[in-house]
């Protein structure tokens, strides 16, 4: 049998194609925010041939080559209306050059329904993912009036999927209970790169963020926007700081309800606890959760919030509310907590009790690292989508 060295893959022999919405695969790399392009490239190094389609507007429709096996067609789209149509398009194109042995969407929708498209005219096998906890979720259903029929499409689309991929064990739970069979389903997580939260010292950026007199540093990162409801985690911070007045926390994030939530802040009293630093760059990441003590989610839904496996990997513990995903990535009481969506009361008491001794959340913190390297390292998860594709591709 052939050794394959730690840092490469056996590849599966597989040409894929996927049709997603991420705009920053069309950007280079150097400049594109998050690890989207990272991300990307490790799949291909287990695939002959990797081609992605994304949502662009306005602009070319050059390919873009990111590195070996990996290539992006923007669709140039006019606009999101008609990007299904283009994808369509662009992916017939590829497909009878190509010759793809599946197609993978981002979503079982608009991108799902471009897939469900290809798979009827060329007879490609289908992989719907669902990244998010949308489908009969009723937060979202009531952001967009668009929601409830994509709500719908999405629920017509997993079941005439070959394959659906997952990211957390509530929404494996979800599709068999909406009729999908479960072996046509794979809970397959986020990669994570612990290597960038390894040996970083966050001590100047503590020492900063906390002031002169705060001596615990808690820590949200992520977007000001309704699913992430920062206003429960304002009126947590509340009732922390009234029984720590050290605590303090650090909101790396900007977006749409940036001046609600500053307005309750002042209101409740707790704007000079609470530092609203704006969006923070994606590589300097690491080192706010090298600088905290633990990392709070407060979100109403999510799919496998990243962030999480991010500050275990940077050895923090982390509260929680209940989404999809949390139950995956902490383990209750013992690398972090997780509480019910919209109840400041209940999140602020673990707060409390994740400070309570000085030890827990370095201990906490060092049991999360350990968890998260068995979920979501690259050697555990690339063999798996390997096998996962590979036995979609059989479908044909």
């Amino acid at each position: 049998m052939r050794t394959v060295p730690p840092d490469r893959h056996a590849t599966s022999g597989l040409r894929l194609l996927a049709i997603g919405t991420d705009p920053t695969l069309a950007q280079p790399a150097n400049v594109a925010v998050g690890d989207a392009h990272q991300r990307q490239l490790r799949y291909a190094r287990i695939l002959d041939d990797y081609r992605m389609i994304v949502r662009t507007q306005g602009g070319t429709r050059r390919p873009i080559g990111h590195g070996p096996g990996f290539v992006v067609h923007p669709s140039a789209s006019c606009c999101r209306a008609t990007f299904t149509h283009d994808a369509y398009l662009i992916g017939g194109a590829l497909q009878r050059r190509i010759g793809f042995d599946l197609v993978s969407t981002e979503d079982p929708m608009l991108c799902g329904l471009a897939g469900a498209l290809l798979r009827a005219r060329f007879g490609i096998p289908l992989s719907v993912q669902i990244a998010g906890d949308m489908l009969d979720n009723p937060y979202w259903l009531r952001e967009r009036r668009i929601n409830p029929g994509l709500n719908a499409l999405g629920k017509w689309l997993i079941r005439q999927a070959d394959s659906v991929r997952v990211v957390s064990e509530r929404e494996r739970t979800k599709l068999i209970a909406l009729g999908v069979s479960p072996e046509r389903i794979g809970n397959l997580g986020w990669i994570t790169d612990f290597e960038r939260f390894e040996e970083i010292d966050g001590q100047a950026l503590r020492d900063d963020l906390l002031g002169a007199n705060g001596k615990v540093l808690l820590l949200f990162v992520g977007r000001l926007v309704l699913q992430k409801d920062i206003p429960t985690l304002i009126r947590a911070m509340a009732t922390v700081h009234c029984a720590r007045p050290d605590t303090r926390l650090a909101i790396a994030g900007d977006g749409p309800e940036r001046q609600i939530v500053e307005g309750l802040a002042e209101q409740l009293g707790v704007q000079d606890a609470i530092r609203f630093l704006g969006r923070v760059p994606y590589p300097e990441i690491p080192r706010y959760l090298a600088a905290c003590d633990a990392l709070l989610l407060p979100s109403r839904y999510e799919g496998n919030a990243r962030v999480l496996a991010e500050a275990a990997a940077a050895g923090k513990p982390a509260v929680t509310t209940d989404v999809s995903g949390a139950s995956d990535t902490v383990i209750e009481g013992e690398t972090g907590y997780v509480v019910p969506v919209e109840r400041p009361d209940l999140f602020a008491a673990r707060v409390l009790e994740l400070l309570s001794d000085p030890e827990r959340p370095r201990a906490m913190g060092q049991r999360a690292a350990e968890h998260v390297r068995g979920l979501y390292h690259e050697r555990v998860l690339l063999p798996a989508f390997a096998e996962f594709w590979g036995r979609t591709a059989a479908r044909q």
